[in-house]
């Protein structure tokens, strides 16, 4: 019997609180982030970045009760696609359930690992440039941080993604982690963090420096993590950048190049505190943002 997922676990919780307090979710069997809510005295709860793993019969009604008695004005979270109660069973039970992100896999049910014939080029390309070798996060813990670093500037990175300092230093310590580099000859190129759990392994982060995009250290890097995952039944390569399901983006169209199925993500939330959230919600509201007041 697996344990708990890394998404799931109390060291995975920690490592986010530089985004608020982590809480336990027992009928969930994993934990939630505590968020103040500026000016109101008051939190609310998000799911762990970048996914919730919720297990198939979690009591979805009796989480969400026990963070309503903790006084929570809402709850905004992403199941994992994989690891989560159908779509009935979420919306059945959350106030708001609509599509996310569509998360490129390659599942081994679905046929061989077969990338298309553009990236087929282009990871000959890169494995030609580059060597890729499995590597000590925590040995090049400053090295990844300085390609993140590039990452977030290149792409103006905020929230939930903009990690605390001690957030690597954990990932580094996770037993179920795997990071593997990417080399021009003797210089790093490019890194990716990788989970495995239960027969499902999860590209995590990627980051890469101008010579790694030079020389196509990302295909060379997701080949070879496809390949050293290869008892994996799923491996899932994620999705588009950013908070929507854009298929054209350019992130997603570098996944799908290797994958050969997909599935989809659901953003769901609810109001724990009806009457603090419509207050909220009439002080500032966004659109169709959830929770409103944080549009």
């Amino acid at each position: 019997m697996p344990g708990r997922h890394p998404y799931a676990s109390a060291a995975y919780a920690q490592a986010l609180s530089g985004h608020g307090r982590p809480v336990e979710v027992a009928p969930w069997d994993g934990f939630v982030i505590a968020r103040p809510i500026d000016g109101a005295g008051l939190e609310d709860a998000m799911g762990p970045y970048p996914r919730t793993p919720l297990p198939p019969r979690a009591d979805l009604a009796g989480g969400l009760e026990t963070l309503a008695a903790a006084g929570f004005v809402s709850i905004t979270l992403v199941p994992d696609p994989l690891a989560a109660p159908g779509e009935d069973a979420l919306r059945a039970v959350f106030d708001l359930c609509r599509p996310f992100k569509t998360h490129v896999l390659v599942d081994r049910a679905a046929g061989p690992y077969a990338p298309s014939k553009h990236h087929r080029e282009r990871i000959r390309r890169g494995r030609r440039r580059c060597r890729v070798e499995l590597v000590s996060l925590g040995e090049r813990l400053d090295d990844w941080r300085r390609l993140y670093a590039g990452l977030v500037a290149r792409h103006a990175i905020s929230g939930p993604a903009r990690f605390p300092d001690r957030y690597f230093e954990t990932l580094a310590r996770m037993p179920d982690m795997v990071a593997l580099a990417a080399f021009v000859d003797a210089t790093l190129a490019a890194m990716t963090i990788w989970f495995e759990h239960d027969g499902v392994a999860v590209s995590h982060l990627t980051a890469a420096n101008d010579l790694g995009y030079a020389n196509g250290a990302s295909f060379a890097l997701n080949d070879a993590a496809i390949e050293h995952f290869a008892a994996a039944d799923v491996i899932d390569l994620g999705g588009s950048a950013g908070a929507g399901d854009d298929h054209a983006d350019g992130l997603f169209q570098f996944k799908r190049g290797f994958g050969n199925a997909e599935t989809r993500a659901f953003l769901c939330g609810t109001a724990l505190d009806p009457a603090g959230y419509k207050r909220l919600t009439a002080r500032r509201c966004a659109g169709n943002y959830f929770p409103a007041y944080r549009g």
